[in-house]
């Protein structure tokens, strides 16, 4: 059940909420200028490049796929995680965190 802010800021959601709107605007604008300027520099065969704005250079990031043995390894360590946890043998610290749902228009 949600409950209508009363005594927290309005003013301060509103504002949490459109900057979290743009904040999702901006990062799909800069994830496709990111697609462009890679492709861009590909072409033209640069791995570097210095501009007014900064040196944009292309890294390269290495994504790891493992074998049935270890996948096998991590699903028992997965496993003996929830054990603990259920048991009461892990500990935990809870801290406040915010969670914020857009709503729909």
């Amino acid at each position: 059940m949600h409950k209508l802010a009363t005594k927290i800021s309005e003013k301060t959601l509103e504002e949490y909420a459109i900057l979290d709107a743009q904040i999702k605007v901006l990062n799909d604008q800069k994830d496709k200028l990111r697609e462009d300027i890679i492709k861009d520099m590909q072409n033209a065969e640069e791995t570097s490049v210095a501009s007014s704005y900064g040196k944009f250079t292309i890294a390269t990031v290495k994504t790891w796929t493992y074998s049935p043995k270890v996948t096998e390894l991590e699903e028992k360590f997965k496993a003996q995680k929830a054990t603990e946890q259920s048991t009461g043998e892990a500990t935990f610290e809870e801290k406040p965190s915010l969670r914020f749902t857009q709503t729909k228009f």
